[in-house]
């Protein structure tokens, strides 16, 4: 009994250090210069900083804390303030950055990568939904249906562009495939932790923007053809698996050459998934149903994923609607 109220009593006292040592997020983030310009625009303009006020001790968050470099470089590239955004604009970004759960530098070292549900929710940026496997592996609390990035260590990287590693050896990617270096401090605040990333995220867009965005013109002339644009665009929870333009190609231009019925069901439809296959969840010899009803495997060979027999050049480009996963060739039906 004496040890049973001993242990209680240094679990309250150590609950009541906590709690007393724990600061709000906009003072911890300011003890570290380099953020300077994030904590500023969340003093300038409070309505930005009230996710961070909502805190829920059995539901925390890990925020990406974009530093100074990413407020530069966004001026550069656009020639225009980041604080100068519309307000909507810099609430999504924000929403963005606050991911589910407590995100450590151990968890970052992932090999396999991992997908992490964020604050981004509503349609236009999140026209899917949290399925059983992203669930059970993200946080136990919070929302799971947000929108969601993919971290993973630099080893792993399928990059959009060249890019200078971070400290951590850790990138984010968002919309369009972009990417972010991460950092890892394994900052606290009271609403859960912080790490710091060199850059904004990117809006997710939705497919036939993302399939333009990475100059895949074969795939969008064959869904303009067919008229399947809209359908790919409005569908929820979907895996495209997007050949780019040497693959059509090689597969004799089936993009100009076959009629619109076959090129919609022996081509377009078998590379539709009607799922989100995040790159961490698969596993060699797992099999899917396209949307042609055909069977679509999983093979991991030497550290690539192959759908039936094309490979992955990229992976994990996130859309509004679910992912893009480009391939070296047109996939070919299981014999």
């Amino acid at each position: 009994m004496k040890l049973s109220l001993k242990v209680c009593i240094l679990n309250f006292a150590s609950h009541f250090f906590l709690v007393t040592q724990a600061v709000s997020f906009i003072q911890a983030i300011s003890t570290y210069p380099q953020l300077s310009n994030f904590t500023s625009l969340l003093i300038s303009n409070p309505g930005l900083a009230e996710p961070f006020y909502s805190v829920s001790y059995s539901a925390p968050q890990t925020v990406l804390v974009p530093d100074d470099n990413a407020f530069l470089n966004f001026q550069e590239v656009t020639g225009q303030s980041f604080a100068d955004q519309p307000y909507n604009y810099l609430q999504n970004i924000i929403n963005y950055q606050l991911l589910n759960g407590n995100l450590t530098f151990q968890d970052i070292l992932h090999p396999a990568g991992l997908t992490i549900p964020t604050g981004l929710t509503g349609p236009t940026y999140n026209n899917r939904t949290a399925g059983s496997v992203l669930i059970s592996s993200s946080a136990l609390t919070g929302n799971h249906d947000g929108q969601v990035v993919f971290i993973a260590p630099n080893t792993t990287s399928t990059s959009f562009g060249p890019r200078q590693l971070g400290s951590a050896g850790a990138y984010v990617q968002s919309g369009l495939g972009h990417q972010v270096n991460l950092t890892a401090i394994d900052g606290i605040w009271d609403g859960g932790m912080f790490q710091i990333i060199d850059g904004f995220l990117t809006l997710p867009e939705i497919c036939t923007q993302t399939i333009r965005a990475w100059g895949l013109k074969s795939l969008d002339f064959s869904l303009n053809r067919t008229g399947l644009s809209s359908v790919l665009d409005h569908i929820n929870n979907v895996t495209c698996l997007g050949p780019n333009d040497q693959a059509f190609l090689q597969a004799g231009s089936p993009d100009i050459k076959d009629n619109v019925t076959e090129l919609a069901s022996e081509y377009l439809a078998l590379h539709t998934i009607p799922q989100p296959l995040y790159s961490n969840f698969l596993q060699d010899g797992q099999t899917f149903m396209s949307l042609s009803n055909d069977t679509i495997r999983v093979t991991i060979q030497d550290g690539s994923i192959y759908f039936n027999d094309a490979k992955a050049i990229q992976l994990n480009v996130l859309t509004n609607n679910g992912l893009m996963h480009v391939l070296d060739r047109v996939s070919l039906l299981l014999c």
